[in-house]
């Protein structure tokens, strides 16, 4: 892990400093004592799990409001339909087990990041996107979380290396445009990740794929979208914290094992029968979250 705060540049610290001080935010969200923050989505978020930048930006902002704990709950090319959670079974049962997984960590606020995988159907897919949403915002709601709708972030600007990517920005607008108007609709919290990565120097790994170098650098337009006010002060400290992002990491790994854990079919599902007895040890894994949590909430400090 130490490697890789080495291997990113000065120059792209600095870059990211500018595109985030230049703006001044609309709040669009306050972290509040307690809170316990699901981050639902598609492969933006659940890529995170490899390298904890956008959470510990997000935990930098949230420094003052006691015990505030992240979920990552991103699974990649997911959609609100919830194909890719479905396993073996139709998006329902994949919604079904979304719904159980909310019901267990009862959220507390809900920033949901969907629509990088829609956007490639152009402005035709777009009424089928929103209804499903729509269903699933339904949903979270049954949890009375507080719900924020972030639109999907920039994709690479090499459209000479990826010429797929040709007039996709148009399409990712409309698609951005949607989700704002859903969530006005709804009355709920909108961030424009889009506008706040526009300036972005995406590296990627086949034009839409982050890497490491990446987050890093979107991780600061994640919290300005958002609407957190985050010093030059703050912004340093979440960029230059090794000790904070590397407890986050080992939580989320932990944290992935809780909730995906591997030969689930076996634990919960259809072959139970044969090693079933083995579901009790999940539940184990919770008190391991909760300690590495305090070393979090330790180096957040600065302790």
């Amino acid at each position: 892990m130490k490697s890789l705060f080495l291997s990113v540049t000065i120059a792209c610290l600095s870059l990211t400093r500018l595109s985030v001080t230049a703006q001044s935010p609309v709040p669009v969200v306050e972290f509040k004592d307690n809170d316990t923050v699901v981050l639902l989505g598609d492969t933006f978020f659940e890529r995170d799990y490899n390298y904890g930048h956008i959470e510990t930006m997000l935990t930098t902002a949230a420094r003052g409001k006691a015990g505030v704990r992240f979920r990552n709950l991103g699974w990649s090319g997911d959609t609100p339909r919830c194909e890719s959670r479905s396993y073996f079974g139709p998006p329902q049962e994949g919604f079904d087990r979304l719904q159980k997984q909310l019901a267990e960590i009862k959220p507390t606020l809900v920033i949901t990041c969907y629509g990088a995988v829609d956007a490639f159907k152009g402005e035709a897919g777009i009424p089928d996107f929103i209804a499903a949403y729509e269903r699933q915002l339904d949903m979270i709601k049954t949890t009375g979380a507080r719900v924020v709708l972030m639109s999907p972030p920039s994709v690479s600007s090499d459209t000479g290396r990826y010429p797929a990517l040709a007039g996709h920005r148009a399409k990712l607008e409309k698609l951005r445009d949607a989700v704002r108007t859903l969530a006005t609709s709804r009355s709920l919290g909108f961030a424009d990740l889009l506008d706040a990565t526009k300036d972005a120097r995406l590296t990627t790994l086949n034009g839409v794929t982050f890497t490491p170098e990446d987050y890093r650098v979107v991780a600061p337009a994640v919290a300005l979208s958002l609407g957190l006010k985050l010093s030059e002060a703050d912004l340093s400290s979440a960029q230059n914290n090794p000790a904070l992002t590397t407890a986050i990491y080992e939580k989320n790994r932990l944290f992935f094992h809780r909730w995906r854990p591997q030969n689930e079919i076996y634990l919960f599902g259809g072959r139970k029968h044969e090693q079933g007895n083995n579901g009790v040890e999940i539940p184990m894994f919770d008190p391991l979250i909760a300690e590495k949590e305090k070393t979090i909430s330790a180096a957040s400090s600065g302790k």
